[in-house]
């Protein structure tokens, strides 16, 4: 199966320095407001080495049409590490009518000593993740890596 490949640039983190530790990651997903573009599939964001993180929110219907929700990870590790990785969302096509069409990603880092989230790489409409509609796929590179 072949990935949708959407890369971004760096935003407010370009200027800083590899070695300040991200303590957390807000990582916000908008579904699409269309028909059958959201998913009760298993949705996750992978970020290499570093992890495999499932963007779930206990007790919600997350990822329904129109809906934008925002998850916070807790991490260890550095910008420069962050730099390194692929990062990738996806879903497991599991459930009824699994595909999904995304239409927004914002990745946000704070530093660990800090109260305030810095804009790490955000993304327009990344389109469907389905195995029914092109490019039939489930998962999205969203960064390459080295």
């Amino acid at each position: 199966m072949e990935k949708l490949i959407v890369h971004a640039q760096e935003v407010d983190t370009r200027n800083i320095l590899g070695i300040r530790v991200i303590s957390n990651i807000a990582v916000t997903v908008s579904t699409k407001d269309t028909f059958l573009a959201g998913t009760d599939a298993h949705v996750f964001l992978s970020l290499g080495s570093l992890g495999d993180y499932p963007l779930i929110t206990v007790g919600d219907d997350d990822f329904e049409k129109g809906d934008t929700g925002t998850y916070f990870l807790e991490t260890n590790f550095t910008l420069a590490s962050l730099r390194a990785e692929k990062i990738q969302l996806g879903h497991d096509s599991t459930g009824k009518l699994p595909g999904w069409f995304v239409s927004g990603v914002t990745i946000q880092v704070k530093f660990a000593g800090s109260n305030m989230l810095a804009v790490y790489k955000q993304w327009g409409e990344i389109g469907w993740l389905s195995l029914d509609v092109e490019p039939f796929t489930t998962i999205a590179e969203l960064q390459k890596g080295m």
